[in-house]
This record gives structure tokens, C-alpha cells and sequence, in this order.
């Protein structure tokens, strides 16, 4: 947006509830890679030679690359993530927790949109930022956080082919339809084919989200306040909350166009992957 002026607190919410139950698929790996994938919740699986959890890599990132007051959003039994990050020294870098927990009658939390309001609802003082949001069980290339930055409201648009991962994976993200302005149109979750051939851009890519964008604290907080529960998954998802945002807001929200590869825990083997490329020097953005 002309003229936007990054604010200094740049807060971030990262959802670090999900429990990663395909993590404990039977695999051909070692004991201690199911051990870990088994016993921890998923973001905090650790990964590489120093044995440091996926989600300190995020929070190191962000930190960075500017996003220094951070809400991480635990599932109701983690008793594992905030004495790790309290014994850590982040220098200059403000924590905070909030717990989404699973409602009398369920068997499961109401989703990715109420783990946002969560976090939102515990700060007010967050009002008049812009709110940075990312998924605590995938590692973005190094970089996507500073373009965010750049700007009040967008959604990152990574090519589907150059995300690194298996495309048995790739082919259930969500997809990308941009508008004629250059905003966001709509994000289908779990894609047909059709719809996948009709958010195809015009340079012949097909764009995914990875959960992770960046909007006002006002408009956040009223998008995920008023997102329905899906019929079928029964929960309030963000992929909807924006896109009925967006809805309303043709210009609102810039989809800014990626490549890059990203780590992401889904499959024990993706422990030992993991480990192996950030022990490599890991990933870096390319727009």
C-alpha cells in the first residue's frame, strides 16, 4: 500500500495447537524419530544436529526479520512448549501464550480462525497494527517474513512447484485465485481439479497458502469473529474467514506472489529431512 509505514510492534500469532496425528504413522525410520514425532507435541519436535524444536527455528526467524511480539497459540495439553522457550534468552523478543481448548461436547478445538481470535481477544493492546499470522509446524524460506513487512495487509502465494515437497502433499494445499486488482479472490481449501484449473494465474502457475498472511488487528478480528463453521469439518477455518473478508474488501488484501521451498513436519521421515537441509543452511525466498 502507497505510503505505509511499518509500526514498530509488528506483532505475530503463531498456531502451535495441532497435534499432528499422522505423525505417528508407522514409517521406515529410526526408534527415536517415532519416539520424538510420538511424544512431542508437533511444532516442538526437534529437528538437526542441535536438536532445536521446529517452532524456535520460526520464532528465530520472525525475530530476525522483525516480528518481535509474539503470541504462540498451545493446545490445552502442552505442558512441553512454554518452559522450553522460558528457560531460552531471546534477546529483545516479547512471548506471550494463549491455550485453545476443546470445548465440553467435542472432540476436537473449533479451528484455525478461533485460534486467532484467541490470541487477538488477549491483546487489545495489539490494536492499530497490523497482525502478522504463521503455521507452527512448517519453516518458510528465510525472507518471506521481511516482504511481509513491506506491507498493511497481504497473502503470501508460493508456487506449487517450487515448494520442495511431496506432491501427494502439494496437491491438497489450499489454492490461490487472484483478482484483476491484484487482491485476493478466494482460497479453496482441499481443491478439485476444476477448481484447481480455474485459479491457475496467467503466467501458468498455480499458486498455494501456507498459512501464513498478514492483516489489521480490526479487520483480523472481525474476519475471524464472523467465519461460520465449516458443515462437513465442523470447524472455523482462516482460509474462509479471509476469503469472506477479501469479499468485502476487493483491494484489501494484496496477494504478493513466491517461490520458495519450505520445511513442513506432516510424516515422521520429514523429521530426518528436515534436519538435513537446515543443517545444510536450509532456505531462502525468491520472488
Amino acid at each position: 500500500m502507497k505510503g505505509f509505514a511499518m509500526d514498530e510492534q509488528s506483532p505475530l500469532i503463531i498456531m502451535a495447537a495441532g497435534k499432528g496425528s499422522r505423525m505417528k504413522a508407522n514409517a521406515d525410520v529410526p526408534e527415536w524419530v517415532l519416539e520424538e514425532a510420538a511424544s512431542r507435541p508437533k511444532a516442538m519436535i526437534r529437528i538437526g544436529k542441535d536438536q532445536k524444536p521446529l517452532l524456535q527455528h520460526l520464532v528465530e526467524l520472525a525475530s530476525e526479520e522483525g516480528l518481535r511480539d509474539i503470541c504462540i497459540v498451545l493446545g490445552e495439553k502442552d505442558d512441553i512448549t512454554r518452559p522450553h522457550f522460558d528457560r531460552l534468552n531471546l534477546d529483545g523478543v516479547v512471548l506471550s501464550y494463549v491455550v485453545q481448548r476443546i470445548p465440553a461436547g467435542r472432540t476436537k478445538p473449533e479451528g484455525t480462525a478461533q485460534a486467532v481470535q484467541l490470541a487477538l481477544e488477549a491483546h487489545p493492546d495489539w490494536a492499530g497494527s497490523s497482525v502478522t499470522v504463521a503455521n507452527g509446524d512448517n519453516l518458510p524460506p528465510s525472507g518471506m517474513f521481511k516482504a511481509m513487512l513491506t506491507e498493511p495487509a497481504c497473502l503470501p502465494a508460493f508456487d506449487r512447484d517450487h515448494l520442495g515437497l511431496p506432491l501427494d502433499r502439494v496437491q491438497a494445499f489450499a489454492v490461490i485465485a487472484q483478482n484483476h486488482q491484484g487482491g485476493l479472490q478466494r482460497i479453496d481449501e482441499k481443491p478439485d481439479p476444476a477448481t484447481i484449473q480455474s485459479s491457475t494465474w496467467p503466467d501458468g502457475t498455480v499458486r498455494v497458502s501456507m498459512n501464513y498472511f498478514r492483516l489489521p488487528y480490526s479487520a483480523l478480528l472481525s474476519a475471524v469473529q464472523a467465519v461460520p463453521e465449516h458443515p462437513v469439518r465442523k470447524e472455523k477455518e482462516l482460509p474462509v474467514a479471509l476469503s469472506n473478508w477479501s469479499e468485502g474488501h476487493p483491494h484489501g488484501l494484496r496477494v504478493l506472489p513466491m517461490a520458495g521451498a519450505f520445511l513442513d513436519l506432516t510424516h515422521p521421515r520429514d523429521i530426518l529431512k528436515a534436519g538435513e537441509c537446515l543443517d545444510s543452511g536450509g532456505f531462502e525466498l525468491r520472488i
